[in-house]
């Protein structure tokens, strides 16, 4: 990781890297890269070991690649294969023109509500690939994985759904690392899986997997951060967890978002949130600014529009109603710290009366001695 790529600086250093390394086959140790700096190449008389920050002694190994027509997501070099299995390669195209009709045939009956034949299709298609390929690890058989475990949620088979997304997101590791964009694909539907069927904790961390890769490869500007920040806030809300589900609203107002109208439902929910909490007068501010939102998007006579509006007659009088409270108890706790004040001072001129009584009494008594 580097230190600058999560600053304002618009080059992600971390992914550039790791996209170098997998043009050129190299392959480094994972550990913290201080990137974006200054940096030194070693020469001859300075040494190997002198460059920075990525030393000789960080390479793990060179793989070859060879360059091929049929790799997968326009990559015109893939990992060399020594066995001679090209089919099997888990960077190539298989090009199976039946078994690619299958999963299309599949994919469009999903699409237009066919559960059980997409079903059928994207199972049909696996296995087709896997016969040739002889093993599970391939990209094609990856997006079946996919279809596979979305026709299982639409069928209410919760378990067989759960169990084929989870494929799908090892193979998705096996095949492009932990911090590919298929892998964070593959979060984003284990955690809609799993929160459908009610499995929040669970859910929950894969969506928060899914926020760190976006932030990783993409930078802390990627649209899709805000959404996601915005989906763990409602649920943690949900949960009754209000002070996360705030924090989290939070995070999701400040970064980048590509539709205005998102930028309302945050602001609401944070408002909802403040009210719960009791704390009136930051919730009308949130909601005064969702209202205004509203009415620049949509116009004061929409039903939104309106129904924010009312929220927002509620909170301003709730808002000054807890004003006038809290000046009451504020006016009451004045009286009751100067009446505190001038009972403490009772007291102090009691007892300061009480010591002069006993001097004047050891004074008498010394006096007749």
């Amino acid at each position: 990781g580097s230190k600058k790529d999560g600053g304002d600086n618009r080059a992600l250093y971390t992914p550039l890297l790791r996209r170098i390394c997998q043009r050129s086959g190299i392959r480094l140790v994972a550990k913290q890269y201080d990137l974006g700096k200054k940096c030194l190449c070693g020469g001859v008389g300075n040494g190997l070991t002198a460059s920075y920050p990525v030393a000789p002694t960080d390479i793990l190994d060179i793989l070859p690649l060879v360059k091929h027509a049929a790799s997968v997501a326009g990559e015109s070099f893939a990992p060399c294969s020594f066995h001679g299995n090209a089919a099997g390669s888990t960077s190539l195209h298989v090009l199976l023109s039946d078994a690619k009709t299958v999963y299309e045939y599949g994919h469009a009956n999903l699409s237009s509500g066919n559960v059980a034949v997409a079903l059928d299709y994207s199972l049909e298609a696996s296995a087709m690939y896997q016969r040739v390929l002889d093993s599970p690890i391939h990209p094609q058989i990856c997006k079946c994985l996919k279809l596979t475990a979305v026709a299982h949620f639409h069928k209410n088979e919760h378990d067989l759904a759960i169990a084929a997304a989870i494929k799908y997101l090892a193979v998705s590791i096996s095949l492009g690392g932990f911090d590919s964009a298929e892998v964070l694909h593959a979060h984003l539907t284990v955690a809609d899986i799993l929160l459908g069927t009610g499995r929040i904790p669970e859910g929950v961390k894969h969506l928060r997997a899914a926020q760190f890769l976006m932030e990783f490869m993409a930078g802390k500007h990627y649209a899709g951060i805000s959404s996601t920040y915005y989906r763990m806030g409602s649920h943690y809300y949900d949960a009754g967890k209000l002070e996360d589900a705030l924090r989290f609203y939070k995070v999701a107002a400040s970064r980048r978002s590509e539709d205005r109208m998102f930028d309302c439902l945050i602001a609401r929910n944070s408002a909802g949130v403040l009210a719960r909490l009791g704390q009136f007068k930051a919730a009308f501010d949130y909601e005064k600014k969702a209202y205004q939102l509203y009415v620049t998007f949509l116009g004061e006579e929409h039903d939104a529009t309106k129904a924010c509006s009312n929220t927002l007659m509620q909170l301003m009088k709730l808002a000054v109603e807890q004003e006038k409270r809290s000046k009451i108890q504020e006016k009451e706790r004045v009286k009751e710290d100067a009446a505190d004040a001038v009972a403490d001072q009772i007291r102090a001129d009691e007892e300061a009366e009480e010591a002069q009584q006993k001097k004047k009494k050891k004074q008498s008594k010394k006096k007749k001695k």
